[in-house]
């Protein structure tokens, strides 16, 4: 799978990741999600811990970008 264009401006900035319907625990950052049509956009308000893209290779390449975390306040 080719790598993503991370040039492009995002279309959504609030967005900061995405989560497949059918496998809830999955986590995409917005570059590597684009494959998927049925993906669900998350705010950093929707993953208030954070969390890392699990995009991977059949070759064990995994993406791991941190997606940000809503600020808590102290």
């Amino acid at each position: 799978m080719p790598e993503p264009d991370r040039t492009r401006p995002r279309p959504h900035p609030d967005v900061v990741a995405y989560q497949l319907p059918d496998q809830p625990g999955v986590l995409l950052c917005p570059e590597h999600s684009d494959i998927w049509p049925a993906r669900i956009p998350l705010t950093a308000g929707d993953i208030p811990y954070g969390g890392f893209c699990t995009w991977g290779t059949s070759d064990t390449h995994v993406c791991g970008r941190a997606l940000p975390a809503k600020k808590l306040s102290p």
